[in-house]
């Protein structure tokens, strides 16, 4: 997207927010921010933000899970943006959008059902980012008291002018810190609405600590806490209780003559846009606002030997570098890679020979929020499936195999159920196919929905960031096999 095509990636960080409304838990944000270097235009930001709210007020469902994407320089000038939201009532946005500088405009492209609607939008001058938050503390630096300037919002597509104000400035002392702690504190509203309640937002030594804003006659607060606090729990341990947490189906599970399975899942709108299309799983979205998904069985050799999407040279080097978790160039796991693939040079093979590698030495243990990377699993040999999918990922990577991880719920045949999970995708022939050491040989084939992947590669606190997006499945999904019956093969919206 945009300038970060070019760009070489050289730091990330991760925030976590807690939401609350009057006083309640709301939901959380993730925030991941990238810089880059750019060759010709210097350093660039790419900011992630992840919202899931769950907000019911005067009757109404106003949950909305959205994920916006930003690239802007350091003091908010925005480049381009995307931004996927889904509300409880069914309404769908996909739009993303880049600065044009001769035409002093953003191109739009969005997705409005099958069709892709390609617009311009107009502005005066070059906007500012909507996440104020990262780009307030440099635009108001030497002590600024104030500034007026557009923002733009892809929700709305259209340009604000803000009025931004410095409410206060105070270093408290703190005592292993000689500088102690700068906190300030802004407000900022519409000028032209002087009348409308201001948003507060408070830094803590730059970083966005928190803010403060009137909604729906009620107060809605965002503070930056940890990942487990964030998600509306006290500790890492009744996290670890909840992700346990199994999503029970109706009928028999087991895969057709043909390697297929057909389920069909009541689910609320805004968990429906989780669920993507890939090549063992197909998405169908019913008259009735219900999901179909027809999963395939990644054994089946037929499926196998139709060719995914080529990927790019750039697209594929994230899922070959080595990074903070997947730690791939590693000394030790280079040795074991080429320990356990020998002379194997077949791809196939060498996924093979590393998956029974890592099945047969793994020590399994709970799960734990307390990420560790690869070169440490190496030495402990002890996890659960974050530790199983990040090794594995990392000594594929060695071997010169992309790889990633991916979450979702796997079948649990003694329960019944699906279970909240996490897994190996390697890129074999073009296609991602599923590798699991957490399962037996002879459950290898074990049906899975699927939900999202990663490189891990921008994901500061690990897989905890992955693991959120299944909190809301449990107790609000349904799922029902469909035996006999065709597939709808509607796609979603």
């Amino acid at each position: 997207m945009g300038i970060s095509r070019n760009a070489v990636s050289v730091a990330v960080d991760e925030t976590w927010y807690r939401i609350e409304f009057d006083g309640q838990a709301a939901g959380h944000e993730i925030l991941t921010l990238q810089q880059f270097e750019h060759p010709d235009r210097g350093q660039y930001l790419k900011y992630h933000r992840e919202t899931v709210l769950r907000l019911k007020r005067f009757g109404q469902d106003l949950s909305v899970r959205a994920s916006l994407v930003t690239e802007e320089t350091p003091d908010g000038l925005l480049w381009a943006w995307k931004l996927q939201r889904s509300a409880a009532d069914g309404a769908q946005l996909n739009r993303s959008g880049e600065w044009s500088s001769g035409n002093r405009s953003f191109r739009v492209r969005e997705i409005v059902g099958m069709d892709v609607v390609e617009s311009t939008i107009e502005c005066s001058e070059q906007p500012r980012s909507p996440l104020i938050g990262g780009w307030l503390p440099t635009a108001m630096a030497q002590d600024r008291k104030t500034l007026s300037t557009q923002v733009f919002f892809p929700e709305s597509g259209g340009v604000a002018e803000l009025q931004i104000d410095m409410k206060s400035r105070v270093r408290r002392v703190v005592s292993d810190q000689a500088r102690g702690v700068l906190e300030l504190t802004y407000e900022f509203r519409p000028p032209e609405f002087p009348e409308v309640e201001p948003v507060t937002l408070a830094f803590r030594d730059g970083i966005l600590n928190g803010s403060e804003q009137a909604v729906l006659g009620g107060r809605l607060i965002i503070e930056r806490t940890e990942p487990a606090k964030a998600l509306g729990y006290q500790n890492t341990a009744s996290l670890d209780l909840q992700l346990q947490t199994m999503i029970p189906v109706n009928g028999l599970v087991k895969w057709s003559d043909s390697g297929e399975l057909l389920l069909q899942l009541q689910m609320s709108a805004g968990l429906r846009g989780l669920l993507q299309a890939t090549e063992f799983q197909q998405v169908s979205s019913l008259a009735d606002g219900n999901i179909e998904l027809l999963l395939r069985d990644p054994a089946s050799q037929q499926e196998r030997s139709k060719a995914g999407k080529k990927l790019t040279a750039e697209e594929l080097a994230e899922y070959q570098n080595s990074g903070r978790w997947i730690d791939s160039a590693n000394a030790e796991i280079q040795r074991a890679g080429n320990l356990a693939a020998g002379a194997i040079t077949d791809p196939q093979q060498k996924c093979d020979r590393l998956l029974d590698y890592v099945r047969s030495r793994m020590h399994f243990s709970a799960f734990s929020t307390l990420q560790q990377p690869a070169s440490a699993v190496l030495k402990s040999w002890t996890g659960d499936c974050t530790e199983h999918a990040v090794l594995l990922s990392a000594l594929l990577r060695s071997q010169q195999i992309p790889a990633r991880v991916a979450v979702g719920f796997l079948f649990v045949p003694k329960a019944a159920a699906f279970a909240p999970h996490m897994w190996v995708e390697a890129l074999i022939d073009g296609v991602w196919i599923p590798l699991d050491s957490t399962l037996p040989l002879d459950n290898e084939s074990l049906p899975r929905i699927r939900v999202s992947h990663s490189s891990l590669a921008a994901e500061v606190s690990g897989c905890v960031g992955l693991f959120a997006n299944l909190m809301d499945f449990p107790g609000q999904v349904e799922v029902t096999v469909l035996s006999d019956q065709p597939f709808s093969n509607q796609p979603q919206q």
